[in-house]
This record gives structure tokens, sequence and C-alpha cells, in this order.
């Protein structure tokens, strides 16, 4: 799962406040076990899923990273995917960094709301071999995307306050894509990601949100009359935070052409329930 010009999102956890760029830096290293219902699936019709997925945010001077690795199936022998007592597990993951535009250059190029600018880049993969029996190709997901982001500052609201909020635009190269339409620079990706707190009490709970928007636009599709132009996903999460560490989520996604087809249950939208714990240094 090469872009050119980007606004894109990253992910959230934490309430730290992203500002102009200074020299600061922290990480963020999070594992959940993630149990979802009516998976959309280009390939066929829609799935329950639990996968373990660790993910991780970091901001080290020019350096904006947000990375994940899902792997699926991981209880083969229960009831808690459609994938049972199979071995048909995969990894799908993504590779976001972004670099200062600000800190290059030495300037503060804020703007209105944009606090920050970046050059950004996002890679998309999965093992595809795993899943050749719903594909019939081998040479799974490749994607590059190039562009440029920002940091966007939101004002705080009565009853919610937004902790980062940026967004990427790029342009998308097609290395691989299960044999459609590939080796080639191909549409583009609109993204935004947003986070922050709801409500946050007196002994440190808290409840907050996050979400994102992936909007893929201008494809050209050759190989196949199933293929969409364009497709849209939206997640929006809400967190009740235990403490520090310790968060649970339910999560719910609208999908339109879920992999840019129009097939099957690609406009299927999903929801999950997650147990989250996450490190911060």
């Amino acid at each position: 799962m090469l872009k050119k010009f980007l606004l894109l999102g990253s992910i959230a956890i934490s309430a730290t406040t992203f500002a102009k760029y200074e020299p600061w830096n922290f990480t963020i290293l999070e594992g959940s076990l993630v149990k979802s219902n009516f998976l959309p699936d280009g390939w066929g019709p829609s799935k329950k899923e639990t996968l373990f997925e660790i993910q991780g945010t970091t901001r080290y001077n020019l350096l904006d990273l947000y990375w994940f690795i899902d792997r699926t199936n991981v209880f083969k022998d229960s009831n808690l995917s459609d994938k049972n007592g199979s071995d048909n597990n995969y990894t799908y993951a993504e590779f976001t960094p972004r670099f200062s535009i600000d800190g290059l250059t030495g300037k503060d190029l804020s703007v209105g709301p944009v606090s920050e600018w970046f050059i950004a880049y996002q890679f998309d993969y999965d093992n595809v071999n795993s899943r050749s029996e719903w594909t019939g190709k081998k040479d799974g997901l490749r994607k590059h995307y190039i562009g440029i982001g920002n940091y966007i500052s939101i004002p705080e609201m009565k009853y919610m306050k937004f902790d980062y909020f940026k967004t990427n635009l790029y342009a998308r190269y097609v290395d691989r894509n299960y044999g459609r339409d590939e080796n080639e620079w191909n549409g583009y990706m609109f993204n935004i990601a947003y986070g922050g707190t709801i409500y946050q009490f007196e002994n440190g709970m808290k409840f907050g949100f996050s979400g994102w928007v992936d909007y893929d636009f201008g494809a050209k599709n050759n190989s196949s009359s199933n293929q969409t132009h364009d497709s849209l996903q939206w997640q929006n999460q809400v967190r009740f935070f235990l403490n520090n560490n310790l968060s649970l989520s339910y999560t719910y996604q609208i999908n339109n052409h879920f992999s840019a087809v129009d097939q099957n249950s690609s406009n299927r939208n999903n929801e999950s329930f997650g147990i989250h714990y996450a490190i911060m240094f």
C-alpha cells in the first residue's frame, strides 16, 4: 500500500501539539490487538479479522516519521477470524517519513493556519504471496508516494482540542499492484490525519479521538473495467485512555472503492475494537 505532491497523515496517541519547526524530539511505540468486523475486500466477501499491529511515531529535528506493520490472522485456531484454521495470514505495512522544509531552509515558512511545511514520502507494502489464491498474482503491492505536506493549527473548541492536524498531497508511482498498471506514475493521493482530546478527568484518564482520510484520484486504469479512477477511505476512532500507556478504542471506517476497484465488498464500511499499549521516550 512514490506520490509527488503531499499533505499526509500520521497517527495518534499523544497529546503533543505540533507547532513550527524547532529542534525537539520524541518517539512513541505502540502495540495493538484489533478485532475487525466486515473488512472490505475487492477480491471477495467482507470478512472478520483479528490482527496485531505495531506502529511508531517519531519527531527528531527535521524528521517527522510515522510507520505501522499489520499482521493478520494472529489467532489461527479461534473463531475471531474468517481465516480460522488456515495459514492465510499476511503482512501489510506503511512507512511515511516527512522532512521539515522550515528546518532545511532555516526559515519560518508558516502562513495563516499552516505552521510548518514538509517534503513527504510514503511507501505501501504487502506480502501478496500468501494471498495469491485471491488475486491470481504473486507480485504483491509496492506503491511509492512523494509530495508536500504540512501541520495546520486548529483553534481549541469548547468540547474538543486538536493535538495535531496534518495534510499531505502526493503523486503516486505504482511499482507492483497485483499485476495491474505497474511501473508507472499513476494518480495522486490527498491525505488528512488528525487527533486530539475530548475530555480529561482529574485522575489522568481521558477520552480522545483520531482519524484519517485517504482520497486517491486521477488514476488512469487500463487493465480492468472494474478498476476505478478514485477511491476514498475515512476512518474515525474514539479512545479511552486508562493511563499514559493503556487504552481501549472503537473505530468506524467508511470505504468507497476500497483498493480502487468496484467489485465484491469494496464499498463495505467496517468497524473494529482495539486494546493498545504505548510507550513514549
